[in-house]
């Protein structure tokens, strides 16, 4: 198979399936009866059954011993190896050349078979093996076209061909010709090279890791060269290809909406303020579908803190405009963000991440819980922050309602239940504690240090602000997995 117009297109098959690794049969109509093979070249005629039926297979030609070979009964397509005068010389009767002594067995007439074929087999219906060196020379003995003795002294193996093994060839019978290893694809010296490179790819690893797990077991493999030309010529341009056609779907589906919410974050390439790089992405948040991302680079912006500003207002112009009307927006505290949303779209819901509240109100919960005056708060912590999330959950979307059950909090620490005054929330959720439970939690006493740092931080002024902002409950779980 030669790419040529488009090679993207063509080889976007060999970098999905490369990554499926399920094995799957050859085509039934290329193989023959395994079993009823040459004994010489499989195994002897005393072998178990249970072998035998393990490595049998259903094909379209039965070639019993002793019967003679019809003419009709071999596949007469090209050779993936051989060249058009190679090919005419091939078709002439040759077995007045062959070696005397040479009978071909069932086995390499449907060797030639399934080698004609292979150039127009999808790459999902071949599987692939580990083959020591020697044991393939067993199988290069003889001549692929006549039959005769292959001259081992004249066996060259061509350099730089990454994990193909390519040979040049010369029999007894003066028949020279290429075996390659691998399927050709131009552009690439092998379909393997290919695939080495789009799997190394996508399942994340250093290339330098998977070159030294190679060298330790002495496998043949591509350089580090070939593998940055691969994935530049062929892996980016069918990610770029599917990527576009993916995100024209969402995009579709997202236009035919009453209600669309987005899920916002930002990652930087490295933590503080020297970030080079700044990767905004939207998720929407019902289908869970990434929708849009940019790349920010510092160069494009005055300094790195305002990548994520900048990424987060060229990524929402995107969506908008493929004509999809946004309604809410959830991100995390970023204060040039909520800015933004407070100034340059007031009609939109912004809603804060619940996972990066309760983080911040658990980090200052632990700050506190390291006093020593603070001794019994840190085993609450866990249980505050179930709270918290309960809390978001089940406000129903009223603010008022989600701060009143946050700030009950501070009362079913001391092991009070109820309590007046509030307008929606009166007493606390769960069943009434039997005196056995009641015994073993240790309360908090009211007006002790350690309750006293509890109230500062539930009642916090910015963090009953934020509250506003979590009525909804729209997380970005998914987003920042």
């Amino acid at each position: 198979m030669e790419v040529t117009d488009n090679p993207p297109d063509a080889v976007n098959k060999f970098v999905t399936v490369g990554l499926q690794c399920s094995p799957s049969m050859t085509n039934a109509a290329t193989q023959t009866d395994v079993y009823k093979s040459d004994a010489a070249v499989q195994w002897s005629a005393d072998v178990d059954y249970s072998v035998k039926k393990d490595h049998t297979y259903t094909g379209k030609y039965e070639i019993e011993l002793g019967k003679p070979v019809q003419e009709d009964d071999v596949d007469n397509s090209q050779d993936l190896f051989l060249s058009d005068d190679e090919l005419s010389e091939q078709s002439q009767p040759q077995y007045s050349h062959c070696d005397p002594e040479y009978i071909a067995s069932s086995s390499e007439f449907s060797q030639s078979t399934q080698g004609s074929q292979a150039s127009t087999n999808t790459h999902k219906e071949n599987r692939l093996f580990l083959v020591f060196e020697e044991q393939l020379n067993q199988l290069l003995q003889r001549c692929l076209k006549c039959g005769s003795l292959i001259v081992q002294e004249e066996v060259k193996e061509l350099k730089n061909e990454g994990s193909q093994l390519t040979l040049e060839l010369t029999c007894a019978n003066s028949c020279s010709y290429r075996w390659q290893s691998q399927p050709t694809l131009s552009g690439t010296k092998g379909t393997g090279n290919l695939l080495l490179t789009a799997s190394v790819f996508f399942s994340g690893i250093h290339f330098a890791k998977f070159e030294r797990f190679c060298s330790n077991m002495n496998l043949k493999t591509i350089s580090e060269d070939t593998y940055t030309s691969l994935r530049k010529k062929f892996v980016f341009p069918v990610i770029e290809k599917m990527w576009i056609k993916e995100q024209s779907t969402v995009l579709t589906n997202m236009k035919s909406q009453e209600v669309v919410e987005l899920c916002g974050d930002g990652r930087c390439d490295s933590p503080g303020h020297s970030a080079k790089y700044c990767t905004y992405t939207f998720l929407d948040a019902q289908s869970e579908k990434v929708v849009d991302f940019k790349v920010i680079s510092c160069t494009q912006v005055s300094s790195s803190n305002t990548m994520e500003i900048k990424g987060f207002k060229d990524a929402l112009k995107t969506i908008e405009e493929n004509g999809v009307k946004v309604s809410t927006i959830s991100t995390d505290r970023h204060p040039q963000i909520i800015k933004e949303m407070r100034v340059s779209n007031p009609e939109k819901h912004h809603e804060f991440d619940p996972w990066h509240v309760a983080k911040g109100v658990s980090k200052k919960l632990a700050t506190e819980a390291k006093r020593r005056e603070c001794e019994g708060l840190g085993q609450w912590i866990p249980s505050i922050i179930n709270h918290f999330w309960w809390s978001a959950q089940t406000c129903e979307g009223n603010a008022e309602v989600l701060k009143e059950k946050w700030i009950s909090v501070i009362h079913h620490v001391t092991n009070r239940h109820d309590w007046p005054g509030n307008r929606h929330y009166h007493q606390c959720a769960h069943e009434p504690l039997d005196e056995t439970d009641q015994r073993r939690k240790l309360w908090l006493k009211p007006g002790s240090e350690a309750h006293n740092a509890l109230v500062k931080v539930v009642k916090h002024k910015r963090l009953l602000k934020d509250l506003d902002h979590l009525t909804k409950c729209i997380h970005t779980t998914k987003l920042e997995v």
